[in-house]
């Protein structure tokens, strides 16, 4: 799982991961923009009497709102590495615009012996970015390093059920599995990484990890740290060259001012907060010069994780009399303008895996009250705030800098708990350094997303084995060091069970195991509003998103600006 899927850990900064693989991040069904935006981009581009056909050159300038960390598919975490590693990169497999999980290095593949053998054809005359040819050594190496104790990876326990690796010929390999792996085939989405040039490097310090080199449409060429990453149109991409020649991965790390250069044409798309689509981005001038796009993101979800490793969260019962005293709706209403929904646990909503008898917890300060006073908190001294052994109820909140978004639900939030006696403070972070906290257990509560894969096999997440401890080079998503034996059993039985209904009801366990156990106060899934300058064409939203053909994006030659 990437917070491409991390998200990638955090939020996809409603454009895209965990990891953040952009075609794997929204999906649900989907309608583009409104129908303002469509009827001024006609009268626009019809006075103007232009050729529309595509044509190549021009730069593409998105915002990201925090800077990567590392760029190798193998090692990172975070949803903005994961942007670029999405470019750069190909894994054997990838979810096309409808979700159907096609052939991307492989140009088809095969599943039999009851789900424990993976047959893969490469595709032939695929070349890396140096120019070198792409071959099954490849792959066979890039499992390798997966599984290599010393690689800081995340993903080992995806691919720990292979018994054996077969490399039939330079362009067949076959995955001999121990038992049937439910989401073996996903899994290999995972970027392949070159063997000739990480052969002879260590893949966690490597200069390689800020240098990519890959297969996919765009070939890295430059990175600024905290101001831009620069990517170049590939040539030889398998696929057909891009058709724009440049992508600027442009870091603003605060949306007020990242708007404001969207305005002065200093980018060219960025993801809208409901508050400013509803108040800013709907001007007819705006809308001139500006397609917005808006879609279910129903894999990303948004949540408050409690560290567990503080006494303070250790009784369930005050985990849900936090979730109990934090007014849903409100944010929903106040803060995302009615662009959300509410949910209860670690699926999304539309997901067959997500148990839709559970209902969210409702706001009921009196019973959240009434469960701290359970778990032995009280105000003995008057003061306001409740207090237990000599200890006040009071932590620290956690968001990542720059987000309007999470400042307002934190106030927000932070509002309701002091009216049940808890302090709380607020701690705007930057990015990576919030990274670093959520490696090094470092915190007390968070304001985070997920972008999920399509598979609910969240093992990553929530299993035990999955807690991070940096320091004997273990990696893992499990940031709230969540532990329940009975959620880490059914967490290996989900994943080695194909039977799609006997699969169903063990996500369904695990959906009433984490609502009761409340380790995250789960807040809502959300739409994803996206503004691209309007002589951008090709974009087509889809289920998956509007990111799965960036490749095939152009300017038509007279509406060329760079």
């Amino acid at each position: 799982m990437k917070l491409s899927q991390l998200i990638c850990i955090f939020m996809i900064f409603f454009t895209a991961g965990c990891g953040s693989n952009k075609a794997d991040t929204p999906s649900g069904s989907a309608q583009p923009g409104t129908g303002e935006v469509s009827e001024t981009t006609t009268i626009a581009t019809e006075n103007l009497d232009l050729d529309l056909s595509p044509a190549y050159g021009d730069t593409l300038i998105e915002h990201a709102l925090s800077d990567a960390v590392i760029l190798n598919p193998l090692i990172y975490t975070d949803s903005p590495s994961g942007d670029i590693i999405s470019l750069v990169y190909n894994g054997l497999v990838k979810r096309n615009q409808n979700l159907e999980l096609v052939g991307d290095l492989a140009s088809s593949f095969e599943v039999s012996a009851g789900g424990q053998l993976i047959t893969f054809y490469l595709r032939k005359g695929v070349k890396w970015h140096d120019g070198e040819d792409f071959t099954a050594a490849d792959v066979k190496f890039t499992y390798d390093k997966i599984m290599d104790p010393a690689t800081k990876t995340a993903d080992r326990d995806n691919f720990i059920l292979i018994d054996s690796f077969e490399i039939v010929d330079p362009y067949t390999v076959k995955m001999h599995y121990k038992e049937p792996f439910a989401p073996a085939l996903v899994r290999w989405s995972i970027g392949i990484i070159p063997k000739h040039i990480f052969e002879k490097e260590n893949i966690n310090t490597s200069k390689y990890n800020k240098q990519p080199i890959g297969t996919g449409p765009y070939k890295f060429v430059e990175w600024t740290p905290d101001e831009q990453i620069r990517l170049e149109a590939f040539d030889k991409y398998f696929d057909g060259k891009p058709y724009i020649n440049r992508y600027v991965y442009k870091i603003i790390p605060d949306e007020t001012m990242a708007f404001l250069a969207l305005k002065r044409n200093e980018l060219d798309t960025m993801g809208l907060d409901p508050e400013r689509y509803e108040k800013q981005a709907k001007s007819r001038e705006f809308l001139s010069r500006f397609n917005i796009y808006t879609y279910p993101s129903i894999s990303f979800y948004t949540y408050i994780g409690y560290n567990l490793l503080n006494p303070v969260f250790s009784d369930k019962r005050v985990r849900k009399a936090l979730t109990l005293a934090t007014d849903r709706q409100a944010i929903i209403d106040n803060v995302l303008l009615g662009h959300g929904q509410t949910l209860s646990g670690p699926f999304a909503p539309t997901d067959w895996a997500y148990d839709q008898s559970i209902k969210p917890l409702p706001y009921d300060l009196a019973a959240a009250r009434k469960l701290l006073a359970e778990a032995g908190w009280s105000d003995s001294n008057n003061d306001g705030f409740l207090e237990k052994d000599g200890r006040r109820f009071s932590f620290t909140l956690s968001i990542p800098n720059g987000k309007q978004t999470f400042k307002l639900i934190a106030q927000l939030t932070q509002d309701c708990w002091k009216s049940i006696g808890i302090e709380v403070k607020i701690e705007q972070v930057e990015w990576t350094v919030l990274m670093k906290m959520c490696d090094d257990k470092n915190f007390d509560s968070m304001i985070l997303g997920w972008s999920q894969g399509l598979d609910p096999d969240h093992y990553s997440i929530w299993h035990s084995s999955q807690i991070p401890d940096m320091p004997a080079g273990k990696n893992g998503n499990n940031y709230m060091s969540y532990i329940n034996p009975e959620a880490d059993r059914l967490w290996e039985q989900g994943r080695t069970t194909f039977d799609l209904e006997l699969r169903k009801q063990i996500y369904h366990k695990l959906h009433s195991i984490i609502h009761e156990d409340q380790p995250y106060t789960f807040l809502y899934v959300t739409d994803a509003i996206v503004a691209v300058d309007n002589r951008i064409h090709g974009i087509k939203v889809a289920p998956s998103g509007i990111y799965y053909n960036l490749e095939k994006w152009y300017v038509p030659k007279k509406l060329q600006k760079y």
